[in-house]
Formats: C-alpha cells, structure tokens, sequence
C-alpha cells in the first residue's frame, strides 16, 4: 500500500512531462528551464519610447547577433554571442544589445506575449514574442561599444544588409555553462 502511494506521489511531482527530440538549437534541459540558441540573422523590431528616442526605428527591419536564449520558470533571460556558431560549455558570453533587458540578461516581459512553458515545442513563440513586443527602455547604462551609442548603432544597422557587428559588443566574465545554471556574470 505504502509503496504504491510513493510512486503515486513521485509522479504527480513529475508532472506530465513528456520526452522530446532535442534540435540541434538547444543547449540545455531541465524541468521548467530550456536553453537554445539562434545564429545571426534579421528581424523586425519595434521601438517606443516616452521619450521619443528611436521613433524612427520603430519597425525596422535589423541584423541580430547569435544569441543565447534561456527560460526558466516563465523568466526569459538573453545573451548575445560573438561567433555565429553553436557555442560550447566554456564559450564566453556578451550583453544582448537590447533595451527592455537587465545586467543578468533578464527580459522585462511589459509588453511581450509569453508563453506558458518551456519547451522545444515553445521555442519560436519565445522567440516571436521577444521581437514582438515594443522595446521602451534601457536597463543597463552601456549596451553596446558604439562610437554613437545605442542608438547610432540600431540606426546605422536600420534596414542593412550586412552582419550585425559583433566587435560592438561588451564581452562579459560569464561562458554558456554559468548562465545555463543561472549564475550572474
């Protein structure tokens, strides 16, 4: 009786969780936490500001850095990478050159649609609601090494063609293996 009243209790502390094919874009995997990676490409970003600064960006179509992306308990965090390839365990880290994120990479979700787990199948929605949502805010005093700022960096990328200029961006002290489990840089 005893014993099936544990194995009862240990998989409703499971959950229902399911096994799934890992894709090559994911770094890691936990319960509630999933952390993948997307190389450089170009996305449509959108910008307001109480302040009107970036009005002219707003809908732009911009190259990103690869980045690093993690979800844990519905808290979406982001890091940007300075080689377009799939980073390792020891690959050092960079700030993801966004408004709207903190010094540990922590998204502030105002205005993005979240879904509500953290799964492989939930990637693109992360993903989509990230670059959805409006970017209001700078959280952090410097984004970016950029001659002109922030701001001069995103409006000399407006509509370009060409790479998203890694050397812009401020390396940090941290590699893939300390923000996977959740270590501030």
């Amino acid at each position: 009786m005893r014993l099936g009243f544990l194995e009862s209790l240990v998989r409703s502390l499971n959950g229902s969780s399911t096994a799934e094919i890992l894709p090559e874009n994911v770094l890691a995997k936990g319960d509630r936490m999933i952390v993948w990676w997307t190389p450089a490409c170009r996305r449509q970003m959108f910008y307001e500001n109480s302040e009107q600064h970036c009005v002219e960006l707003n809908g732009c179509i911009f190259p990103q850095p690869a980045l690093v992306w993690r979800v844990d308990n519905g808290d979406l965090k982001i890091r940007a990478l300075t080689t377009n390839q799939r980073p390792g365990a020891s690959t050092t880290l960079a700030v993801a050159p966004f408004w709207n994120l903190s010094d540990d990479g922590r998204v502030c979700t105002g205005t993005m649609r979240r879904p509500d787990h953290a799964t492989v199948a939930s990637i693109p929605d992360w993903e989509r609601g990230f670059y959805e949502s409006a970017f209001t805010h700078a959280n952090v005093g410097r984004l970016i090494r950029h001659p002109q700022g922030f701001e001069g960096l995103w409006s000399e990328l407006r509509e370009k063609r060409r790479p998203f200029p890694v050397k812009t961006l401020i390396p940090l002290p941290q590699t893939l293996s300390e923000f996977v489990r959740g270590e501030r840089a």
